[in-house]
């Protein structure tokens, strides 16, 4: 009797953990998905790469909701750090098949600037139901920081940086989070980087300045 009731604790905890991973899956095809990309732009390139873009990204924002694109000014040199927004993976696959047959935009714009960028890094990331991204206060610089401290231990404040958006890895380094955090000022930003936000806990930062195309100022 006790050997058929351990077996059924363990079948029932199998079962639910079964549950628990479809759970996981299904999500990534119901709820919003986020990517981080990084451009690294061949240094002689940089200023042509960057007038392009000022004057044919509006072709790639027709397809999808473009939440920011920023030039790294440190923590990276000739870095361009841009977040788009997808409904879910299927939509995401959905835009790609669309701006590969989108002409103009390839031909203005892709065959013009991919042999200027010596690498491209994304990862696919997932917004905590807590942030929310929006913005309320434009003219300043922004720093993204890519830890390995614990999601839930992540902080909510940063000096007087306001905190626009935490986000958990699903493809890409799966022990890693993001936070993205908005200062007033460059002054602002070194001041909080001084209160050790993020402890003994490998961090990355970097300080984001936004272009002219990027919908946070």
């Amino acid at each position: 009797m006790k050997m058929a009731a351990n077996a059924l604790l363990k079948n029932g905890k199998v079962i639910a953990r079964s549950f628990a991973q479809a759970s996981s899956i299904r999500s990534l095809h119901t709820d919003k998905v986020y990517e981080l990309r990084t451009y690294s732009i061949k240094p002689k390139n940089f200023k042509e790469f960057y007038d392009l873009s000022v004057e044919f990204m509006h072709l790639r924002t027709n397809h999808s909701k473009l939440v920011g694109y920023w030039t790294s000014e440190i923590g990276g040199i000739f870095d361009m750090v841009h977040i788009w927004e997808y409904d879910n993976l299927q939509h995401r696959a959905k835009v790609r098949q669309a701006m590969t047959g989108d002409q103009e935009w390839s031909s203005k714009y892709i065959s013009k600037v991919f042999p200027m960028m010596e690498r491209l890094e994304n990862v696919l990331l997932k917004l905590d139901s807590k942030s929310s991204l929006e913005q309320t206060n434009t003219g300043g610089v922004y720093e993204i920081c890519c830890t390995e401290k614990p999601l839930k231990e992540l902080p909510n404040t940063k000096g007087d940086g306001q905190l626009l958006g935490t986000f958990s890895t699903l493809i890409g380094s799966l022990n890693t989070s993001y936070q993205l955090w908005y200062h007033k000022s460059l002054d602002a930003l070194v001041s909080s980087a001084d209160l050790g936000t993020y402890g003994t806990h490998s961090t990355k930062s970097r300080l984001l300045l936004p272009t002219p195309w990027s919908p946070m100022k």
